[in-house]
């Protein structure tokens, strides 16, 4: 591919618990000259490898690294546009040199700075509390990585004044965050936004609190947590969700709303620096993700389904839910199929398209697309499908294989959504119209039935 790759590149170094501090680029290396770096300390969980693949070394104290593609041979100075891409992973695993975010056939297409960062994860990048000095250092690690796109891109081809920042998943819930998170005003000028599960973006501050006074006390104190090896803080988060208040939970090493970093919630969010355009995707059978892959499929009975249901958001009554939903596909249809269908629901598309109208309401640009693509006939177009799809990794023989397929027709969708994320990585609109301020109007589906283009339909 006519691409040029620098892996490994440090953004940024910190202490633990501690706000990162930008790393100068000295020079610009040889491309390829250098291996991809160490990883954020991270659980080897079933789903983790399903999306991201076997996990590579991880190391707390130099993980904070980045990967540039692009076009080869871009001079200094060139102008391309940038696309910096913030991984998934539910905010406690994954990274940026998965095969499933390699940048190449996305910044050739784009003609585009392609960037993947890594950021500290679990609860050694995300735990909470006053005694910590604060929280969030996820989300400082990438507000790093921003700042040393602006200082150092121009060297690699890219403009600072284009730059797209773009995420799934967490990825997208940090870069909502961003928003309005202080400290981040300035360092990028478009979003792209896939599969956000919006009710994660930022909680208040009583839940993390709670959480990392549990760690604190299995580890003895405060202090201790401080010193602890990375691995052992990985597995006390991990014996935290086994047992106790937390168990059956996610816990509390997410995003934490914070005057110092991030001062409100959401829609507070969807209400900031309107004057940047978003493209925000969804796809069509999110919820597979969460009950069918990675050999997660729950059937429950139905007093556990009703119990599932409940600590959905936006679920006020479960068992009407349940009902309208049987209503809607059948009487009959298993409780694994409602878990699937009213989670991917309740979970992502549905706040997703409420932050949207919350938006437009107060004068956003947004452009919506859906993904209908599936690689595998029982996932079907599940969430995190649009990665390998939006960087035409669906060959990569791995996760993104596993989840587009590496088929004709994945290749033909990949290619249709690419080209609509290049034109608006460029500064274009991405070939539909926006939404009008209520919600309304065109929807741009990708991977409809065999032999359709993509096509616009009516959105929300």
């Amino acid at each position: 591919m006519s691409v040029d790759v620098f892996r490994g590149l440090p953004y940024a170094r910190a202490e633990r618990f501690g706000v990162p501090e930008v790393v100068p680029l000295d020079a610009v290396p040889e491309p390829g000259a250098r291996p991809f770096g160490p990883v954020a300390p991270q659980p080897a969980r079933p789903i983790g490898a399903f999306t991201h693949g076997e996990l590579p070394a991880m190391d707390e104290a130099a993980c904070l690294t980045l990967n540039v593609w692009r076009p080869r041979g871009a001079a200094a100075g060139a102008g391309l546009p940038v696309l910096v891409w913030i991984h998934g992973g539910g905010f406690t695993m994954g990274w940026g040199s998965a095969s499933l975010y390699d940048g190449a056939r996305l910044a050739e297409a784009a003609q585009a700075v392609v960037i993947t960062i890594n950021y500290r994860l679990g609860s050694l990048g995300w735990l909470f509390h006053p005694e910590l000095g604060g929280g969030n250092w996820g989300l400082r690690d990438q507000q790093a990585a921003l700042r040393w796109v602006q200082g150092n891109v121009e060297a690699f081809g890219g403009d600072p004044a284009r730059v797209t920042l773009a995420g799934q998943s967490a990825g997208a819930l940090s870069a909502i965050d961003h928003l309005h998170a202080i400290g981040s005003d300035g360092l990028f000028q478009r979003l792209l936004l896939l599969s956000p599960p919006v009710f994660d973006a930022a909680h208040a501050p009583a839940m993390p609190a709670r959480w990392a006074e549990a760690l604190a006390e299995r580890a003895g104190s405060f202090a201790a947590l401080r010193h602890y090896p990375a691995d052992q803080v990985v597995a006390l988060h991990e014996d935290a969700l086994a047992d106790g208040p937390f168990a059956g939970t996610r816990g509390w090493a997410l995003p934490t709303i914070d005057p110092a970093t991030l001062p409100g919630p959401p829609d507070a969010a969807a209400r900031a620096r309107t004057d940047i355009p978003v493209l925000l995707g969804t796809t069509a059978d999110e919820g597979a993700f969460f009950f069918r892959a990675a050999g997660r499929r729950p059937e429950p009975g139905e007093e556990r389904l009703i119990a599932m249901v409940a600590h959905m958001p936006g679920v006020t009554d479960a068992p009407a839910v349940i009902a309208a939903y049987r209503e809607r596909l059948g009487a009959q249809t298993d409780t694994n199929t409602l878990l699937v269908r009213i989670g991917g629901d309740h979970m992502v598309i549905r706040p997703t398209d409420a932050w949207a109208r919350e938006r437009l309401a107060a004068g956003g640009t947004i452009h919506r697309l859906r993904i209908d693509h599936a690689g595998d006939p029982d996932l079907g177009a599940l969430h995190s499908i649009d990665a390998p799809l939006l960087f035409g990794t669906y060959g990569d023989g791995g996760p993104g294989t596993r989840m587009a397929g590496n088929t004709p027709r994945a290749e033909e969708v990949s290619k249709s959504f690419m080209n609509a994320a290049a034109a608006f990585v460029g500064g274009d609109a991405p070939g539909w119209d926006a939404l009008r301020p209520d919600g309304s109007g065109a929807l741009a589906v990708f991977g409809g039935p065999e032999g359709t283009p993509p096509q616009t339909v009516s959105a929300i």
